[in-house]
This record gives C-alpha cells, sequence and structure tokens, in this order.
C-alpha cells in the first residue's frame, strides 16, 4: 500500500470573525490593558480584606433623629423646673457616628437613645444642656446638630387650694338643689412658683338645668379649671393638679333635690298697726305675690301662704313707708326662701264728706240805684275732700254768692256758686244750686 501526503491546507481566510479574534488578541497582548486588569484585581483584593477585616471603622449618618428628655421627676424633686417645651424647639438631631464594618448594617439611631438629662440643670435662670447619649457601644458620636440648647428654669413648688363649686345655668320650677358637695374639697397644684402663687381656686361648674327630680340623689363627675383671685383662668401646661399624689382634672359632685312650687304671700301680714287719723292704708306692694317654696313632697302640698314674721309696722303714718320684712320660717321648708323681702305701704289721707246746713247765701254785684230780692236765704252744703282740709272747716270759711254784676232790673235766675278761701281740691254739692234774683229799682 502506498502511503498518500497530507494535503496543506490553504492559508485563505475563513469566517467572517477572523479579524475580529485578531483585534481582541492584538487588545489583550496590550500594555495598557495589562495595567487596568492589574488595578481592577487589587481593587477587589482590598475590597476582601475590607470585608473581612471586622475592627475597621466608617462613619454613618443619622437624620431626624428624635430627642427625649429625661429625670423630669428628679428635677422636680429638687425642686426645679423647665419653663420652656425642650421637644417642641428641639424635636430632633443629625448624628454622624463612627462604628466598625462589622456593626454598620446592624446599628441603628435608637442605639444611641439621644436625650437632654434634666439633672444636669444646676439652678434658677438660664441654663444650658447638652445632648446626652444612653450608649455608644457601637461607636462614638463624632458630631450632632443641634448639640446642645439653653432653657429658663424656675423655682418649682406646691400648695393646696379650695375647690369651689360654681352654679350655672337655672333648675326647672319645680326642682331645688337643697344640698352639695364635692369630693375633694382641696386640691394641690403643681408647678412654676410664678403660676402656682397666683392660683386662688380650683373651680368646678355645676350646671342646674341638669337636675332631675329623678335623681334626688346623684353624683356627678365635673371637670375644673384654676382660677386667680380676679376670677381669670389660668391655663399652662406647666401646672399640675393632684388629689393625695394622682394627678386629676376633675372633681366629684354629690348633690341632693327636692320638689318646689310657688306660694302664695298673704299680703296683708306684711303690714301692721293703723296710719294717723285721717289716713288710710291705700295699697301694699311687693316685687312679687309668691315665692318659691321647696320641702319634701307631702310638706310642700300642705302651705296655702306664707306670712311675715316681722311686718312692717306702719302705726301713726302719715305718708307711704318702705322696708323689709322677716318672711315667717316654716318646720321643713328648705333654703329656698328669702329672708327678707321689700314691702311698699301706699298711705294716703282719707277722703271724707261733711254737711252744713242753712248757709246762707249772698249776692254780689248789684248794681247802683237797685236793690236785690232772693227766692232763698240759704242751702245745705255737702263737701268732699281730704280728711285734713273738710275736717278743720268752720261754717264761716264758706262763702254761698250769686254773681248779679251787669245784670238790669227784673227777675233772674243765677246758679249759687261757693269760694273757701286757700281750698284745696274738693267737691261740692247744694241743696239749692239756683235761686230766683229779683232786682227792682231803690226808692229815691
Amino acid at each position: 500500500m502506498m502511503n498518500r501526503r497530507p494535503t496543506k491546507k490553504s492559508d485563505a481566510p475563513r469566517g467572517p470573525f477572523k479579524g475580529l479574534r485578531s483585534w481582541m488578541s492584538r487588545i489583550v497582548a496590550s500594555k495598557r490593558f495589562l495595567l487596568l486588569m492589574s488595578l481592577l484585581l487589587a481593587l477587589l483584593t482590598w475590597s476582601a480584606l475590607v470585608a473581612s477585616d471586622a475592627t475597621m471603622t466608617r462613619p454613618k449618618f443619622f437624620a431626624n433623629v428624635p430627642v427625649n428628655v429625661t429625670n423630669e421627676s428628679t428635677l422636680k424633686s429638687r425642686g426645679y423646673i423647665v419653663m420652656d417645651d425642650i421637644k417642641e424647639l428641639v424635636p430632633s438631631v443629625r448624628m454622624t457616628v463612627e462604628v466598625t464594618q462589622q456593626n454598620y448594617n446592624r446599628v441603628t439611631s435608637t442605639s444611641y437613645n439621644p436625650h437632654f438629662d434634666l439633672s444636669k440643670v444646676e439652678g434658677i435662670g438660664e441654663n444650658t444642656l447638652y445632648i446626652n447619649y444612653s450608649s455608644q457601644l457601637y461607636g462614638p458620636v463624632i458630631d450632632c446638630e443641634p448639640e446642645s440648647i439653653t432653657v429658663n428654669v424656675e423655682r418649682y413648688m406646691t400648695r393646696r387650694v379650695p375647690v369651689v363649686l360654681e352654679l350655672t345655668g337655672f333648675a326647672q320650677d319645680n326642682v331645688y338643689l337643697d344640698s352639695y358637695r364635692t369630693d375633694p374639697n382641696m386640691l394641690s397644684v403643681s408647678g412654676p412658683q410664678s403660676l402656682v402663687t397666683s392660683v386662688a381656686r380650683a373651680v368646678a361648674k355645676l350646671d342646674l338645668s341638669t337636675l332631675s327630680l329623678d335623681r334626688a340623689s346623684d353624683r356627678t363627675a365635673l371637670d375644673v379649671e384654676l382660677q386667680d383671685a380676679a376670677g381669670q383662668v389660668i391655663v399652662s401646661d406647666k401646672l399640675e393638679i393632684t388629689n393625695q399624689t394622682v394627678i386629676t382634672d376633675s372633681v366629684v359632685v354629690d348633690t341632693e333635690v327636692v320638689p318646689a312650687a310657688m306660694v302664695p304671700l298673704a299680703i296683708e301680714s306684711l303690714v301692721a298697726g293703723e296710719p294717723a287719723e285721717g289716713y288710710e292704708l291705700v295699697n301694699i306692694y311687693v316685687e312679687q305675690d309668691a315665692l318659691r317654696v321647696a320641702a319634701k313632697e307631702e310638706l310642700l302640698g300642705s302651705i296655702e301662704f306664707i306670712t311675715a314674721d316681722t311686718p312692717l309696722d306702719i302705726t301713726g303714718a302719715t305718708e307711704s313707708m318702705d322696708g323689709y320684712v322677716r318672711i315667717k320660717r316654716l318646720t321643713g321648708i328648705e333654703n329656698s326662701l328669702p329672708t327678707e323681702i321689700a314691702v311698699t305701704a301706699e298711705i294716703a289721707e282719707k277722703t271724707i264728706e261733711r254737711t252744713l246746713r242753712g248757709v246762707s247765701i249772698e249776692i254780689d254785684g248789684v248794681g247802683e240805684g237797685l236793690k236785690a230780692r232772693l227766692s232763698d236765704a240759704g242751702s245745705t252744703v255737702q263737701l268732699t275732700g281730704a280728711y285734713s282740709f273738710i275736717d278743720s272747716l268752720a261754717r264761716e270759711d264758706v262763702h254761698l254768692y250769686v254773681d248779679a254784676l251787669g245784670l238790669e232790673a227784673g227777675k233772674h235766675t243765677l246758679p249759687v256758686q261757693i269760694r273757701i278761701d286757700n281750698a284745696p281740691e274738693f267737691a261740692c254739692a247744694l241743696s239749692v244750686p239756683e235761686i230766683t234774683v229779683t232786682l227792682v229799682e231803690a226808692n229815691p
């Protein structure tokens, strides 16, 4: 068998990527590529070393970290109080901490608990407080903004003030508040000296319109407000109200109510005695002719009227009188009745009548050369007027007359007139209201 010589391959290019392979071969073999690969390898090696070194530290930043305030009770026990709202002035801080590589992903802002420690306060006035940290176990805080705050400090004190119940609104007409009691009747107020010393009372307000006979005995919790001596409300979150060391904002009010009704006054019983002679009691005036009375149901229905205990004495009076009359207390009546009421007694002169008989009638104004004859010489006079005037009149004070002024001779019917000097207003009735007057020529 004959051996055949291998066929030599052709040097002609094969396929479309031969040029690309050649270009890549030149790049890989270049010095620049080798330098770049060396740098990349170095970086990878450094990263691996950093990741494997747990003791290496690096900074970590926290934003908007909440700030707490501690030892407030300790500060108060020392007799001081911070007047500023620290958490409002510094609600949060920005922190930069230095932590190890091992703890970098584990540490959080709560691990440090930034806070202001009020036990660092030194005294009254301005104090500068710095941010404190509960722990720096994961690494130190290298920066904090802000790092401090300046606060105003006052003396802290406690005093006891009375509880005052203020009645508001109006009870129903048939309901009367018989008694009430607050529990407790004293409260403790603690806070800055400038505020606590101005507190005069703790006021609870009871609305009378809420009372009902369905709840004759009731117990209600009412909110309290602090007031100064002038009645102005004092409001501050620095003030604390306590009852036997327990913080509170209310008191308990016990109420007792009884039925009520309007009972008429015995008006005549409010005045005693008789006016002077010739005077009389015309009327009695009071602001109201009935009073609101409260009592147990069985007693209230048996009361017909209310009388006076010490009436207004008008003995010998010649003019109207004013005064206060003490009301008579009835057994079992609650404190709804006033102690006394204002009374006016209207007193006036009596109007009387007086009859004078046979009062002569005169004629005035008869012309010259004439003489007169009257059909009646006299008349009965009935006078009506004030007592002091009528009673003091004498017969000679009364003048009856007819006026003939300007009349000529002949018969004339004329009215009878009356004249009383300096007389007040009065009424008069005559038995002869008019007469016939005859005028004749006088004899030469």
